[in-house]
């Protein structure tokens, strides 16, 4: 399978970004997700997941910013798959995709971090979305639990505590812990 190529804007008459634009707060995940978007995971980022032949794969792009949005919301994989295909929140935050761009089989997730874990870099999401919040100044280290740093954000809006979300549930992911609860470890 070959990767998938994001395509660039499209018809700016049917783009998500022109209706939700207006109606998006500006601080929302996927207002953020929708401006970081080319910048955060690039096709080719994910190149070295893929074969040069065969049929093309569901642009990693769009498949990476799903799973984030997945975590983030804490979605199983059909339902995240359902959100992209319907949610025009969850298509302006994967680029401003057109209202009738359709959405991909659940297995295209379980795929992807199949091909990840079996890579030489499995945790590229994960450090890209941590990377991107600390750059942001979102999220700082605050406590040590079996020598594995947790990280923990003051939550003052909406956007923080949702990446804080995300960035928890990745670390434990990362970590094995598995999908349970992680009890807070900071103020806020």
């Amino acid at each position: 399978m070959m990767v998938g190529l994001t395509q660039g804007q499209g018809d700016p008459l049917r783009t998500t970004a022109s209706f939700c634009d207006d109606r998006v707060a500006k601080d929302s995940i996927y207002a953020v997700l929708h401006r970081e978007y080319f910048s955060l995971f690039p096709d080719e980022m994910f190149a070295d997941l893929f074969t040069h032949v065969g049929r093309r794969s569901v642009p990693s792009m769009i498949v990476a910013l799903v799973m984030v949005l997945q975590r983030i919301e804490g979605c199983s994989d059909r339902e995240a798959v359902d959100r992209f295909t319907f949610d025009t929140r969850w298509k302006y935050a994967t680029g401003g995709r057109s209202i009738d761009c359709p959405g991909f089989v659940h297995t295209v997730l379980v795929d992807m971090r199949a091909r990840l874990a079996a890579s030489d870099a499995p945790d590229r999401i994960f450090e890209v979305t941590l990377e991107a919040a600390k750059s942001a100044g979102l999220v700082g280290r605050k406590h040590v639990l079996g020598s594995t740093p947790l990280y923990d954000v003051v939550a003052t809006m909406d956007i923080v505590t949702l990446l804080r979300s995300g960035i928890r549930g990745l670390a434990c992911r990362r970590q094995g812990v598995g999908s349970g609860a992680v009890g807070r470890t900071g103020p806020g």
